[in-house]
């Protein structure tokens, strides 16, 4: 019944392209989203059974998604059915997947807390860079897999701007500490993971190229690229870890910026 379903599973005539019609009604519901949160920011529910329930949606709702994207991945009408390897669900867009997962379980804490500070700060830095600017490989003739990927990261965005709009994350230096503390090993693990692969092959004709920074792969990360086509594997790849550290305190920044304009507002006679 399964293989039945995947084989008429609805698709474009060609992948969509980026910023053309299916991207673009993409981005305006995700946009009309966050506008709506916004304007209604005191409606949105609030404190610890609301967060849970939250969270569970979010964590479980990622869950599922990529449960089927692994299935459809992994079946070819042609072929049959063979793991693709090239979609091992451990990119850096996939990491929310597993801390949601975890903080959904623990209780309230230090532990949760800094999963919460990473999910308002490096979640929406990643799910912004696949929404506004899709690599060539993120579109798909499948029409599941491309709405997989708006709601994915659309979701990594939404839930990140409700724990600020609530203020279950509050911008500050322990904010910013605590998420590049659940930051840091991920893309540590994605080398070791890398290294693995090198050494036993397992993904046989797959690419796998976790985080984009295996030393046989190639990175299609802006500005990283050129670190990796111009720059020794080493400083390559602690540009990598830099730049996406930056990028999740620069959000923790912005909204401090924020924070402090609305006070001065506030106070304004």
């Amino acid at each position: 019944m399964l293989t039945a379903l995947l084989d008429h599973t609805p698709r474009f005539a060609s992948a969509p392209t980026r910023y053309g019609l299916f991207h673009g009604i993409s981005l305006a519901l995700l946009l009309g989203a966050v506008l709506l949160m916004i304007l209604w920011r005191r409606r949105l529910p609030r404190g610890e059974r609301s967060l849970r329930i939250m969270l569970t949606v979010f964590a479980v709702g990622l869950l599922l998604l990529e449960i089927g994207k692994q299935i459809v991945y992994s079946y070819d009408p042609v072929t049959g059915w063979a793991y693709n390897w090239d979609r091992f669900p451990f990119q850096f867009c996939s990491v929310p997947i597993y801390v949601s997962l975890v903080a959904m379980l623990l209780p309230a804490g230090r532990a949760r807390s800094a999963i919460l500070c990473f999910l308002a700060t490096y979640s929406p830095v990643a799910g912004c860079a696949v929404l506004f600017y899709p690599a060539a490989d993120v579109f798909h003739e499948i029409v599941f897999l491309n709405v997989h990927t708006m709601l994915w990261h659309g979701a990594m965005l939404l839930f990140g701007l409700y724990l600020w709009l609530t203020e279950t994350v509050t911008p500050s230096v322990k904010t910013a500490v605590s998420a590049a503390l659940v930051y840091l090993p991920a893309p540590f693990l994605a080398l070791a993971l890398n290294e693995l692969e090198l050494s036993l092959g397992f993904a046989g004709d797959y690419t796998f190229n976790m985080f984009y920074v295996a030393r046989d792969g190639y990175c299609m990360i802006p500005v990283l690229s050129w670190f990796q086509q111009h720059t020794p594997y080493p400083v390559f790849f602690a540009a990598y870890v830099l730049t996406l550290g930056m990028g999740g305190a620069l959000v923790t920044l912005f909204m401090a910026l924020l924070e402090y304009t609305r006070k001065k507002m506030r106070n304004r006679p």
